[in-house]
Protein backbone atom coordinates (compact mmCIF):
# COMPACT_ATOMS: atom_id res chain seq x y z
CA UNK A 1 0.00 0.00 0.00
CA UNK A 2 1.44 3.30 -0.91
CA UNK A 3 2.13 6.22 1.87
CA UNK A 4 -0.10 9.07 1.33
CA UNK A 5 1.85 12.20 1.25
CA UNK A 6 0.62 13.41 4.77
CA UNK A 7 2.94 10.35 5.77
CA UNK A 8 6.02 10.67 8.02
CA UNK A 9 8.13 9.33 5.37
CA UNK A 10 6.71 11.66 3.26
CA UNK A 11 9.78 14.03 4.92
CA UNK A 12 12.18 11.61 3.52
CA UNK A 13 12.98 13.47 0.12
CA UNK A 14 13.34 16.72 2.28
CA UNK A 15 15.68 14.93 5.05
CA UNK A 16 17.72 14.16 1.93
CA UNK A 17 18.11 17.58 0.89
CA UNK A 18 18.86 19.08 4.35
CA UNK A 19 21.76 16.10 4.67
CA UNK A 20 23.53 18.27 1.56
CA UNK A 21 23.04 21.21 3.71
CA UNK A 22 24.63 19.39 6.72
CA UNK A 23 27.36 18.22 4.06
CA UNK A 24 28.00 21.70 2.95
CA UNK A 25 28.47 23.78 6.01
CA UNK A 26 30.50 20.95 6.95
CA UNK A 27 32.82 20.91 3.61
CA UNK A 28 35.36 23.90 4.91
CA UNK A 29 36.21 21.90 8.06
CA UNK A 30 36.99 17.98 6.58
CA UNK A 31 39.79 16.91 5.98
CA UNK A 32 40.94 17.20 2.32
CA UNK A 33 41.32 13.60 2.51
CA UNK A 34 37.59 12.95 2.52
CA UNK A 35 36.59 15.98 -0.16
CA UNK A 36 36.17 12.84 -2.80
CA UNK A 37 33.67 11.35 -1.08
CA UNK A 38 31.75 13.77 0.28
CA UNK A 39 30.95 15.30 -3.15
CA UNK A 40 30.17 11.70 -4.60
CA UNK A 41 27.92 11.50 -1.30
CA UNK A 42 26.36 15.04 -2.33
CA UNK A 43 25.67 14.25 -6.13
CA UNK A 44 23.54 11.17 -4.89
CA UNK A 45 21.62 13.09 -2.87
CA UNK A 46 21.27 15.63 -5.41
CA UNK A 47 19.88 12.92 -7.42
CA UNK A 48 18.05 11.08 -4.61
CA UNK A 49 15.82 13.77 -2.97
CA UNK A 50 13.78 14.76 -6.64
CA UNK A 51 13.78 11.15 -7.84
CA UNK A 52 12.25 9.46 -4.39
CA UNK A 53 10.03 12.63 -4.17
CA UNK A 54 8.71 12.50 -7.45
CA UNK A 55 8.43 8.62 -7.56
CA UNK A 56 6.76 8.44 -4.26
CA UNK A 57 3.96 11.65 -5.13
CA UNK A 58 6.03 13.41 -2.15
CA UNK A 59 7.26 16.55 -3.92
CA UNK A 60 5.77 19.94 -1.99
CA UNK A 61 6.68 23.15 -1.91
CA UNK A 62 9.27 23.44 0.52
CA UNK A 63 11.44 20.68 -1.18
CA UNK A 64 10.96 22.97 -4.65
CA UNK A 65 12.76 25.43 -2.66
CA UNK A 66 15.23 23.78 -0.24
CA UNK A 67 17.05 22.32 -3.25
CA UNK A 68 18.17 24.45 -4.86
CA UNK A 69 19.11 26.34 -2.37
CA UNK A 70 21.29 23.11 -1.03
CA UNK A 71 22.47 22.93 -4.26
CA UNK A 72 23.87 26.10 -4.25
CA UNK A 73 25.43 26.46 -1.08
CA UNK A 74 27.22 23.42 -1.41
CA UNK A 75 28.66 24.50 -4.50
CA UNK A 76 29.59 27.40 -3.19
CA UNK A 77 30.90 25.93 0.02
CA UNK A 78 32.71 23.73 -1.97
CA UNK A 79 34.07 26.37 -4.50
CA UNK A 80 35.03 28.67 -1.71
CA UNK A 81 37.19 26.20 0.50
CA UNK A 82 38.99 25.26 -2.76
CA UNK A 83 39.41 28.95 -3.75
CA UNK A 84 40.72 29.60 -0.22
CA UNK A 85 43.38 26.49 -0.68
CA UNK A 86 44.70 27.67 -3.84
CA UNK A 87 42.77 24.83 -5.78
CA UNK A 88 40.26 27.07 -7.59
CA UNK A 89 41.34 30.64 -8.91
CA UNK A 90 38.50 33.45 -9.09
CA UNK A 91 38.04 33.59 -12.48
CA UNK A 92 37.32 29.99 -12.46
CA UNK A 93 34.63 30.29 -9.65
CA UNK A 94 33.41 33.42 -11.18
CA UNK A 95 32.57 30.79 -14.63
CA UNK A 96 31.34 28.46 -12.40
CA UNK A 97 29.29 30.19 -10.47
CA UNK A 98 27.56 32.36 -13.30
CA UNK A 99 24.25 30.45 -13.30
CA UNK A 100 24.30 30.61 -9.48
CA UNK A 101 25.36 33.98 -9.05
CA UNK A 102 22.53 35.46 -11.88
CA UNK A 103 20.33 33.44 -9.91
CA UNK A 104 20.91 35.04 -6.79
CA UNK A 105 20.63 38.53 -8.35
CA UNK A 106 17.42 37.64 -9.83
CA UNK A 107 16.35 36.78 -6.81
CA UNK A 108 17.40 40.01 -4.98
CA UNK A 109 15.91 42.16 -7.70
CA UNK A 110 12.55 40.55 -7.12
CA UNK A 111 12.76 40.69 -3.58
CA UNK A 112 13.94 44.43 -3.67
CA UNK A 113 10.52 44.83 -5.94
CA UNK A 114 8.35 42.85 -3.89
CA UNK A 115 7.41 40.27 -6.33
CA UNK A 116 9.27 37.38 -4.95
CA UNK A 117 6.13 36.03 -3.58
CA UNK A 118 4.29 36.12 -7.41
CA UNK A 119 6.27 34.07 -9.17
CA UNK A 120 6.02 31.04 -6.98
CA UNK A 121 8.86 27.98 -7.19
CA UNK A 122 10.03 27.65 -10.49
CA UNK A 123 10.84 23.92 -11.57
CA UNK A 124 14.51 23.87 -12.91
CA UNK A 125 14.91 23.57 -16.97
CA UNK A 126 17.30 21.05 -18.28
CA UNK A 127 19.72 23.61 -19.34
CA UNK A 128 19.84 24.58 -15.33
CA UNK A 129 20.60 20.47 -14.94
CA UNK A 130 22.95 20.79 -17.65
CA UNK A 131 24.94 23.49 -15.24
CA UNK A 132 25.37 21.38 -12.14
CA UNK A 133 26.60 18.18 -14.31
CA UNK A 134 29.27 20.49 -15.43
CA UNK A 135 30.44 21.57 -12.25
CA UNK A 136 30.21 18.37 -10.63
CA UNK A 137 32.14 17.06 -13.49
CA UNK A 138 34.52 20.53 -12.58
CA UNK A 139 34.75 19.22 -8.90
CA UNK A 140 35.99 16.18 -10.48
CA UNK A 141 38.66 17.48 -12.65
CA UNK A 142 39.95 19.92 -9.36
CA UNK A 143 40.05 16.62 -7.10
CA UNK A 144 41.71 14.64 -10.06
CA UNK A 145 44.21 17.71 -10.73
CA UNK A 146 43.37 17.86 -14.43
CA UNK A 147 44.20 21.45 -15.24
CA UNK A 148 43.10 21.81 -19.18
CA UNK A 149 40.02 20.11 -18.82
CA UNK A 150 38.87 21.88 -15.72
CA UNK A 151 39.25 25.58 -17.75
CA UNK A 152 37.05 23.94 -20.77
CA UNK A 153 34.68 22.96 -17.96
CA UNK A 154 34.62 26.26 -16.27
CA UNK A 155 33.72 27.84 -19.79
CA UNK A 156 31.40 25.53 -20.90
CA UNK A 157 29.84 25.96 -17.34
CA UNK A 158 29.46 29.72 -17.73
CA UNK A 159 27.86 29.31 -21.26
CA UNK A 160 25.04 26.84 -20.18
CA UNK A 161 25.02 28.69 -16.72
CA UNK A 162 24.16 32.28 -18.60
CA UNK A 163 21.66 30.59 -20.86
CA UNK A 164 20.02 29.05 -17.59
CA UNK A 165 19.80 32.73 -16.29
CA UNK A 166 18.24 33.96 -19.38
CA UNK A 167 16.01 31.45 -19.48
CA UNK A 168 14.75 31.40 -16.20
CA UNK A 169 14.54 35.45 -16.55
CA UNK A 170 12.01 34.62 -19.61
CA UNK A 171 9.52 32.28 -17.77
CA UNK A 172 9.64 34.92 -14.83
CA UNK A 173 9.11 37.51 -17.26
CA UNK A 174 6.10 35.35 -18.46
CA UNK A 175 5.13 34.77 -15.11
CA UNK A 176 5.08 38.32 -13.68
CA UNK A 177 3.18 39.86 -17.29
CA UNK A 178 0.25 37.23 -16.49
CA UNK A 179 -0.42 38.94 -13.40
Amino acid sequence: MAETSSSVYSHIPNGITIARLILAIAFPFLPESWHLEVIAVALVTEFLDGFIARLCGWTSYLGQVLDPIADKFFFFSVAVTWMWMGKLTFLQWLLLGSRDLGVLFITIGLALAGRIRSVKSIKAQWLSKLTTVLQYAALLAVLLAIAEPLWILCIATAITGTLAVIQYGFIIRGRLTQQ
